[in-house]
């Protein structure tokens, strides 16, 4: 059974699959996956095997049945909200979120659901209409990552694997804003993004927005 690590504690074979962040007591986030479309230069990963003092590099990625389980083990009486979020990018394993997001949402109908994404999944996934299936299956709320005011920023600075993947951000913030009433856009507060330019974009999607720490 995979649990939850704390980092400074024994020497572990795998890295938590849920976990906690000081700042949201009520909120319990998921970490599924290493993997990630992106190469972020300024993602923690690069600094840290792990955030808010849990280990979250992953040795192998968790099935259902093991983040289902860790899920019940964690959850308390005073949780509002769970969080598709995590070391890699959540819906590179998007069949798991949909899947858990139901399971989650019969079991647990008070509790919200957010995902925290790259904006990618429809890029990775032409075939489909993401937006609308994470919308069927219980998401609340996405989260996408702006992180840059236009294509060459957002090059530089996420080297993402994928083509057109700045231009797939918007178009999938666009699909969201068609089926969520809450769609955040975030940039990371570093100084070579142009964060009024990244307010407007997100004004002019309809999107709130935020300024990651």
């Amino acid at each position: 059974m995979i649990r939850l690590r704390r980092l400074g504690e024994l020497k572990v074979s795998s890295g938590a699959v849920v976990y906690r962040y000081s700042p949201r007591p009520d909120t319990v986030y998921f970490n599924i996956t290493n993997r990630c479309s992106n190469n972020c230069s300024f993602c923690v990963r690069n600094f840290s095997p792990g955030l808010s003092g849990y280990r979250l590099w992953l040795e192998r990625e968790p099935t259902v049945e093991e983040i289902w389980r860790v899920l019940q083990g964690e959850l308390k009486v005073s949780d509002r909200e769970v969080v598709w979020c995590g070391f890699g990018e959540p819906t590179i394993r998007l069949n798991i979120i949909l899947d858990l997001t139901r399971k989650i949402k019969q079991e647990y109908p008070h509790l919200k659901i957010r995902l925290d994404t790259d904006g990618l999944a429809q890029l990775r996934s032409s075939d489909r209409e993401v937006a609308r299936e994470l919308k069927d299956a219980g998401i609340d709320s996405v989260s996408i990552s702006l992180n840059a005011e236009d294509e060459e920023k957002y090059e530089e600075l996420c080297n993402p694997s994928l083509l057109g993947a700045y231009q797939a951000v918007i178009d999938f913030a666009k699909d969201c804003k068609k089926h969520f009433l809450h769609v955040r856009l975030t940039v990371v507060n570093i100084e070579k993004i142009d964060i009024i330019k990244c307010r407007r974009i997100a004004e002019s999607l309809g999107c709130d927005f935020k300024v990651r720490g």
